[in-house]
Parts: C-alpha cells; structure tokens; sequence
C-alpha cells in the first residue's frame, strides 16, 4: 500500500493540471482502497490498487451515464474528472444521507462467494446490526445499485451515511 505522501503528490500533480487547491490537512476519508482530499468544490480520491481504481470509476461511470445523482433518497457523487495514470478520481461532495466508495464492488455479476447462503445471510446479520433500524432502507441502496450492474459489498456508516433518514 502507497503512504499518504505518495497518494497526496497524485493528488497534487491532477489538482495543479485542473487549477484545483488542496490542502494536505483537509483529507475527508481514507481506508484500505485510497485517501480523499478535499478541494473548494471538489472531493479528491487517490487509490492504492488498479482494481479498486477501475471498479470505483466505472461504478462512478455507469450512475453519470444514467444520470443518476441519488439512489433512494441517497446522494451519489457526481463524477468530475479522473485520470487514470494517476489513479484519481474527482467527484463532487454530497451531504447525507449518500453512499459513496465503491472501491470493493464488484461489476457486472457478484462475488463467487455471494452464493455461499451461509457466508450471505453471516453478511447481512453483520450489515443488520451496523444499521439497525437503517437496515431495510440502506439494503434498498444495495439492491438498486444491482439495476446498475454494481455489487455494493461493503456497506458501513461510513460508505452508506444514514443521517437524515426517518
């Protein structure tokens, strides 16, 4: 995995071709797939690996190209720009309730794993108890997502923010 400081300097180098600042010390998330940074109007993603780049663009792709910019009353991020050298991906920020970071889902078809009942329903307990009276709207999110050939995997509060939600 690539340290911030190699993450930033991407983010830098596609932030001074597009006339964008960012600072270093507004990072907005960051995990296992990548860091965010935020501009003045924007929300900068780094990503570590080229599978978690490709599918989170074409996730990002695929909801523009249906001009898609909320799913169930979730805000999803529009796609700015993005550059695939560099692995970035710049897209607008939302407020809550959103779902964003679709660096582990899976295009076109689910997981092999997915049609394990056991290892699936293990899963959904896990996901029931993260959102708790959440649960029905955010699997919701899940299953829409599935119109779109997107296999939301990790879903945590986070990824999916509930807030604002009844």
């Amino acid at each position: 995995m690539r340290s911030d400081s190699e993450l930033f300097e991407r983010v830098q180098q596609y932030a001074r071709a597009r006339n964008r600042i960012v600072v270093e010390q507004q990072k907005l998330g960051y995990g296992s797939d990548g860091t965010i940074w935020r501009t003045s109007d924007s929300a900068i993603k780094a990503l570590h690996r080229r599978s978690n780049f490709d599918v989170e663009l074409g996730s990002y792709q695929r909801l523009a190209a249906a001009g898609v910019d909320a799913i169930d009353g979730f805000a999803v991020p529009r796609l700015i720009d993005f550059d695939e050298d560099l692995m970035v991906i710049e897209m607008e920020i939302v407020q809550p309730p959103y779902v964003l970071d679709f660096g582990k889902v899976y295009l076109d078809q689910p997981p092999a794993y997915w049609n394990d009942p056991q290892i699936r329903n293990n899963a959904y307990a896990e996901w029931r108890e993260r959102f708790d009276e959440h649960w029905e709207k955010v699997a919701g999110v899940m299953f829409s997502l599935e119109r779109f050939g997107i296999y939301y995997v990790d879903p945590r509060p986070s990824n999916i923010d509930t807030t604002g939600i009844e």
